[in-house]
């Protein structure tokens, strides 16, 4: 169960369906799986945990798997990490809000940058606390998120935080690839990143600790037996191993000794019936969206309680039962073509599905599916 809920949403949370049930010891493994693959490269994971709304046991799950640093996009959750787990060193992914770098100061050790204002920012308020702020200035090699675009401009960036900015310790540097553009990262694309954590060791005559080369789309790389380009000793990866299907389906990635059951989401059939798989009258659902439909038919389906709302698009869950398929759905509800399944089913009787990623964030982020741990 979520720790921070009292009162109504504790009611909520004890309604038995949508329930996703959290395999802890297959997301132990699989983080044991991804460190030691990555650390046989000489690459440091920071394990993103941003999908599970600060998770405490799958942060401990993480953890105990070998992920350096922990990293979320949100304060709230590195706040809720560092409190229950304060030896756990954490890392904010997202550029600060100016008016969270206290938060940012406080709860993270490391946080990504480009933004002198933002830096100056975090300076103050790291003197302001008492501490020394890490932080990794992130380069634009070519997706066109955030980082600084130009070596010549983050080099004099890292020398105004190294000399000038006295509550901040330069980490490192780092890049993103296929989050804006889908741009991948290769040998050319990260050399610029690694030359570039090269011209600022030279100027500031020392290692950095951290050069931060994307997140789990680099494992395209490490999967294929292609290069990476030397200095790169560092990736931010969380879906990959929480939940690998997703990168194996997509990209083509398959790491032997991965578990793909780590997450299973359960609902609840409220209708069962057999219709027409042609819709009548005039399309458009509830989005505006019109939606184009094979007629295959009259066809039995069942309609299960989960909709939008919980999961985000329905398209992205998988049934674990042969013979079903997700025809489609509207924020309450998923419709699911039981025509050629064993089972003969009805209400009250409960579907289970794998999920991509973007469903696993949806159900840790409502109060409406209940999460239930196995250790």
């Amino acid at each position: 169960m979520k720790s921070n809920m009292c009162g109504a949403e504790e009611n909520l949370r004890r309604m038995a369906y949508p329930v996703l049930d959290v395999d802890l010891q297959a997301v132990r493994e699989n983080a044991a799986v991804m460190t030691s693959l990555c650390a046989d490269h000489g690459i440091d994971v920071a394990g993103v945990i941003k999908f599970s709304d600060g998770d405490l046991d799958i942060v401990k799950a993480y953890s105990d798997g070998g992920c350096r640093q922990i990293a979320s996009s949100r304060t709230v959750h590195l706040k809720r990490i560092k409190q229950a787990m304060p030896e756990i060193r954490t890392m904010l992914i997202r550029i600060p809000m100016i008016s969270e770098v206290e938060e940012a100061v406080q709860w993270s050790d490391i946080s990504l940058n480009s933004e002198e204002r933002v830096l100056q920012a975090l300076d103050e308020a790291a003197g302001k606390y008492g501490r020394v702020h890490g932080v990794v200035l992130m380069q634009d090699v070519g997706d066109r998120r955030e980082g600084i675009y130009g070596r010549d401009k983050v080099v004099e960036l890292a020398l105004s935080v190294e000399r000038e900015m006295k509550h901040l310790h330069l980490a490192g540097i780092g890049a993103s690839f296929a989050c804006a553009s889908g741009v991948l990262p290769d040998w050319d694309n990260l050399s610029e990143l690694a030359g570039t954590a090269a011209q600022i060791e030279s100027a500031i005559g020392r290692k950095l600790e951290i050069v931060s080369g994307g997140s789990s789309i680099t494992l395209t790389l490490l999967a294929c037996g292609k290069p990476i380009p030397p200095g790169i000793n560092h990736l931010r990866i969380g879906g990959a191993i929480a939940n690998p299907m997703g990168i194996r389906k997509n990209r083509g990635v398959h790491i032997e000794g991965m578990r793909e059951d780590a997450f299973r989401l359960t609902a609840e059939i409220v209708e069962v019936a057999d219709k027409p798989s042609a819709p009548a009258g005039a399309r458009k659902n509830w989005a505006g969206q019109t939606i184009e439909c094979e007629d295959r038919g009259i066809r039995r389906r069942a309609l299960v309680a989960l909709g939008s709302q919980d999961i985000g698009d329905p398209k992205q869950l998988i049934p674990e039962d042969a013979g079903m398929e997700i025809v489609g759905g509207s924020s309450d509800h998923t419709i699911i073509d039981v025509t050629d399944s064993a089972r003969d089913l009805a209400p009250g009787d409960t579907i289970t599905f794998r999920t991509y990623y973007m469903p696993m964030l949806y159900c840790f982020a409502t109060r409406h599916v209940a999460i239930r741990h196995q250790r």
